[in-house]
């Protein structure tokens, strides 16, 4: 600018000045270009001193910057810090009994666990796991005991649980007791894989573990496995290794081999009653027996035989008619000796001989059908009868041992349908033996009744 400034002044003084007219333009000329050239070094100069000083001041900039977001972070955790400071103490209560909620839930979930692993595992494993269930389950009904002691038990009790699953999946043994023959308590090894639970005592007492309510020990169930099979359960539960059968039915087939009974050991269980049904149904099965071969004995005359009476009749040959009648056995020989006997008499008379004959072999051949009758209307009462026995001592059982034992149930229960059972059993074929039997002796009463008409009118036709 100063150069700029000195040439636009000498420009004046040489147009407007005469006093420094001896100064030529040249001069003027010459030393604006000094002053030009001046101009631009020291503007060279000046930009290589900002270029120099440029960078320096990047990174101050940069300095302060980090700075401004230092103490701004600083500014924000003060504020955080102050308005933690200032938070209310209704909202650190609704917290605390958030917390206080889900440590309550967690116990209770935990404490159903237990009970749940407690009722699933096998009854082998009782021996190994119940002392570490029992010990969770006392403290957490302990009152003066800590939270964190509650949740100490409970933790281990779940690290037993998730290791027991990590031993069964390849299978584990340990030492234990059973219930072996005699139900005598044994000691040995039992080895569980899976589901199926085995035992062995290096002796006779080896087999499939199997629970028993209200039993302190499992029962060794060996009753129907074959020699092989026990070879095999032994050495695996002695040596911790093998092979082992696998009961597909997981025990059922045991328990279906247990309901098989014989039909008189089905039919004791009815309890008092059921005596009094099986002898009823006896004498009923006596009576038929009896009275199929009695109605049955009763023969109709030979083919002949009565014509052969009449033509004797007609020719006033009545004794040989007779002795044809006397040869004739049961009933129908006393109906036709009667006819013979009276064949002179009166039509009428004649026939109220013979009905009168007929009606004197009724009695003798329905007599006893009606015990059978009788039969098969009490069985079904006795068999109720029991019904209500039954369910009388089922009631009483549950008032004393309540309903969760099953077992001590099974004998009400059993007398209660069983009794029914065998009512039905016993009043079904009595009423069809009764129905056949009484059908039987009507038919026997139509062939006398049927003889008696034929000998009345053979006599008329040949009168």
């Amino acid at each position: 600018m100063k150069a700029v400034k000195t040439l636009t002044l000498g420009l004046a003084l040489a147009s407007g000045l005469s006093l420094f007219s001896q100064t030529t333009f040249k001069d003027v000329a010459y030393r604006a270009k000094q002053d030009v050239e001046d101009a631009q070094k020291e503007l060279a100069t000046l930009r290589a001193r900002i270029a120099d000083e440029k960078v320096p001041i990047s990174i101050r900039l940069t300095e302060l910057e980090s700075e401004v977001q230092e103490k701004r972070a600083e500014y924000d955790q003060v504020v955080g810090a102050a308005e933690n400071r200032t938070v209310d103490l209704n909202t650190l209560e609704e917290r605390v009994s958030v917390h206080r909620d889900t440590n309550i839930y967690l116990k209770n979930l935990m404490s159903t666990y237990i009970k749940s692993f407690y009722t699933r595992i096998d009854e082998a494993e009782l021996q190994k796991q119940e002392p570490l269930i029992q010990a969770a389950e006392q403290i957490l009904e302990n009152n003066t005991a800590s939270d964190s002691e509650k949740y100490a038990a409970q933790i281990k009790v779940l690290q037993a649980s998730l290791e027991r699953i990590n031993n069964i999946i390849g299978g584990y043994h340990f030492e234990g007791q059973a219930l072996g023959i005699g139900d005598r308590a044994v000691d040995g090894k039992f080895m569980i894989v899976g589901p199926f639970a085995f035992f062995g005592d290096g002796g006779e007492n080896v087999g499939f573990s199997e629970g028993r309510p209200n039993a302190a020990f499992p029962l060794v169930k060996s009753d129907g496995i074959s020699p092989q099979i026990i070879e095999a359960i032994a050495a695996a539960t002695a040596n911790g290794e093998g092979e082992l059968p696998i009961d597909a039915t997981e025990g059922d087939a045991f328990k279906l081999a247990e309901l098989e009974e014989t039909p008189i050991e089905h039919a004791l269980k009815g309890g008092t009653t059921i005596y009094i049904i099986l002898l009823l149904a006896f004498c009923a099965l006596m009576v038929a027996i009896f009275k199929l071969f009695e109605i049955s004995s009763v023969k109709r005359p030979k083919s002949g035989a009565l014509q052969q009476i009449l033509d004797n009749l007609n020719a006033g040959k009545k004794q040989e008619a007779l002795e044809i009648a006397n040869s004739v056995d049961g009933p129908f020989g006393d109906l036709l000796v009667a006819g013979v006997e009276h064949h002179d008499e009166e039509k009428e008379l004649l026939e109220e001989v013979l009905y009168e004959r007929l009606l004197a072999a009724q009695p003798k051949l329905e007599r006893f059908l009606a015990f059978i009758a009788l039969t098969a209307g009490a069985a079904p009462l006795l068999g109720l009868l029991g019904t209500v026995t039954g369910m009388i001592k089922t009631f009483k059982l549950i008032t004393v041992f309540g309903t969760g034992d099953a077992a001590s149930l099974s004998s009400g229960i059993s007398e209660a349908l069983i009794t029914t059972e065998y009512g039905l059993y016993v009043a079904i074929p009595s009423l069809l033996a009764q129905a056949l039997l009484t059908r039987m002796a009507k038919g026997k009463l139509g062939e006398m009744e049927q003889a008696s008409v034929a000998f009345v009118n053979g006599l008329n036709k040949k009168g």
